[in-house]
């Protein structure tokens, strides 16, 4: 078991790894909305977008070279009937649809997308060109804008009312700045948010996937061999891994900062609050389970108890959701779904062997309620103090054979080489 987690330690990071040498080499910017995908590089000359539309229907996506619609050139793309792409350069005029250029100053031309792209969408990827507007202090600054309708296939067709817009600030260096110590000083820039990325996947997986399930395996098993197994499992829940949790929890929301994006703006952010919500309550009612443990006529197995092993299940089984949706995510914005297929792999065979193993140990519930029935009168007198199983021995033939005998080793006081006849 141990080399088994081990090793699935040791693939985790492989696949975490391979994230920080796409931010660490890039030489532009990239992300993600609930809409589309952007990939933006730049040299002195030339910038290459690349556009992922993702959400369901996909209209047309529109991107724009400035900070409002109003005397904005823009580019905006759709399929046509046959599948093909259209690319039409457009200008804002207001809050209004914008109008056809027929002649842009800058003209974008469509290019081939990246072998490698680091997105992986529902639809295709349109890669486009556009000389660098070399005026311009910030080139990252751009409009955006999402519709559901499809346009005709003519690049003048009209466009119908987008759905959502916004804006997005990408990490673009201005023109006179692109050089090889720039594009070097911007890598380092872009890594810390690689970084906060893979920190947030390691340390959430390890600590809701590893972490909490030793938890629960002590408490499932250890309860059936020593009183110490609390200590153990105190340790293990509260004192690991809470502090992983917590730490890989915080570093979510700032790799969504880095990014300037909405928070809880998906199902995989929106269970993250809820899933680290439920563990804090798994906690604190373990705390208070334990607090009551000593009072005067306290049931073995109080409603709170059972609640708490609920509790605890549900919470491990939303993890695995949760984790196998940051996986989703992680290969549809980062394009890393060959190394992410090592870690489908991996949780897909933890998520069937921790199950097997604590539904296995229901197997030993019979010999803990046995072990709990003898105990009983002893649970005060327990290290642990009362509802912490007190093993009881098993009886002895010497000192409770009182019924064949007449009396026991206990009763006389008396050595048995030494009793009277």
């Amino acid at each position: 078991m141990m080399s088994l987690r081990l090793s699935g330690l040791f693939s985790l990071l492989l696949c975490l790894q391979g994230l920080s040498l796409v931010g660490a080499f890039a030489t532009g910017d990239s992300g993600c909305n609930l809409f589309f995908c952007l990939n933006i590089t730049s040299t002195a000359e030339i910038m290459t977008y690349e556009v992922t539309p993702v959400f369901e229907p996909f209209g047309w996506v529109g991107v724009g070279f400035g900070r409002q619609m109003q005397d904005t050139h823009m580019v905006v793309i759709w399929d046509s009937k046959d599948g093909s792409r259209i690319l039409s350069q457009r200008y804002g005029v207001g809050h209004v649809e914008p109008v056809l250029e027929a002649n842009p100053s800058r003209v974008a031309t469509m290019v081939p997308p990246t072998v490698t792209s680091w997105h992986k969408g529902n639809y295709s990827t349109t890669a486009f060109q556009i000389p660098v507007n070399k005026t311009n202090p910030h080139p990252g600054v751009l409009i955006w804008a999402y519709s559901l309708r499809k346009p005709d296939s003519d690049p003048s067709a009209d466009l119908t009312g987008h759905y959502v817009a916004g804006t997005v600030n990408m990490k673009i260096a201005a023109p006179d700045m692109i050089s090889h110590t720039e594009v070097a000083a911007e890598s380092v820039e872009l890594f810390p948010h690689a970084q906060k990325v893979i920190w947030h996947g390691l340390l959430l997986s390890v600590g809701f996937l590893l972490l909490l399930p030793t938890g629960s395996l002590v408490a499932r098993f250890g309860r059936n061999f020593t009183p110490g197994w609390f200590k153990a499992h105190k340790l293990i829940n509260f004192g690991v891994a809470l502090p992983v949790i917590a730490a890989g929890w915080v570093l979510g929301p700032l790799a969504v900062l880095d990014r300037q994006a909405n928070h809880f703006a998906d199902a995989h952010q929106i269970c993250g609050m809820l899933l680290f919500g439920l563990y804090l309550v798994q906690l604190s009612l373990g705390r208070y389970i334990h607090s009551k443990r000593a009072n005067p006529g306290r049931a073995p197995h109080p409603p709170s108890n059972i609640l708490h092993v609920v509790l605890g299940i549900s919470v491990i089984a939303l993890a695995f959701f949760q984790v196998r949706s940051g996986l989703a995510e992680w290969s549809m914005r980062m394009g890393q779904q060959d190394m992410a297929h090592w870690c489908h792999d991996l949780w897909a065979a933890w998520a069937f062997i921790l199950p097997v193993l604590y539904f296995g140990g229901l197997a030993l519930l019979r010999r803990q309620f046995a072990q709990e029935k003898q105990g009983t009168v002893s649970y005060d007198e327990s290290p642990e103090g009362k509802n912490y199983i007190a093993l009881a021995a098993a009886p002895s033939p010497i000192l409770f054979d009182a019924e064949h005998h007449g009396y026991s080793e206990l009763e006389s006081g008396v050595p048995l080489l030494h009793r009277a006849s």
